[in-house]
């Protein structure tokens, strides 16, 4: 059982990972269907969006919540190996989320279409080393009773296939 101070984190550390999966969805979306460079996605970008209100996790579509689940459920469910490895994900994600800027911005920005290529090839890298990251996240949110839906559950399945 998780104290209220490490709920907090575990929210927090939640929602900064989720933040990242929402601003490189589109993205890695576009790079996965060979399709024209994208930008960031903003707040408003999708349908449902997983955020925190104090130590609750909630899912919202437009301003309207859908679902949740508060800190006290999470409490009951969750441990410190949680903790640790909702902290491990959020870490690396903010790690791979500075490569990924780095490269994606370079994305369609040749004239060379060889030099697209290589640039298209490093995205499609990046993505295999954060899938653990994106669908570890997913796979925690689905285990505290988390409804995925919209753009989470169609980039699980593209990056379930790289």
């Amino acid at each position: 059982m998780l104290t209220p101070t490490e709920i907090a984190a575990l929210v927090a550390a939640t929602k900064g990972i989720v933040d990242i999966f929402d601003k490189i969805a589109g993205q890695v979306k576009s790079v996965l269907m060979k399709r024209p460079k994208e930008a960031e996605g903003d707040e408003d970008r999708w349908r449902y969006k997983i955020s925190a209100e104090g130590k609750d996790i909630v899912v919202k579509q437009t301003d309207r919540t859908i679902q949740k689940i508060t800190g006290n459920q999470l409490a009951e469910i969750l441990g410190p190996d949680d903790l640790a490895l909702v902290r491990s994900y959020e870490q690396n994600m903010q790690k791979y989320f500075k490569r990924w800027q780095a490269v994606y911005s370079k994305k369609d920005g040749s004239q060379d279409p060889l030099v697209n290529a290589v640039t298209e090839e490093q995205l499609a890298e990046q993505i295999a080393k954060m899938k653990d990251q994106l669908l570890g996240i997913l796979s925690f949110l689905q285990r505290i009773g988390v409804h995925l839906d919209d753009h989470y559950m169609h980039i699980r399945h593209l990056v379930e296939s790289v």
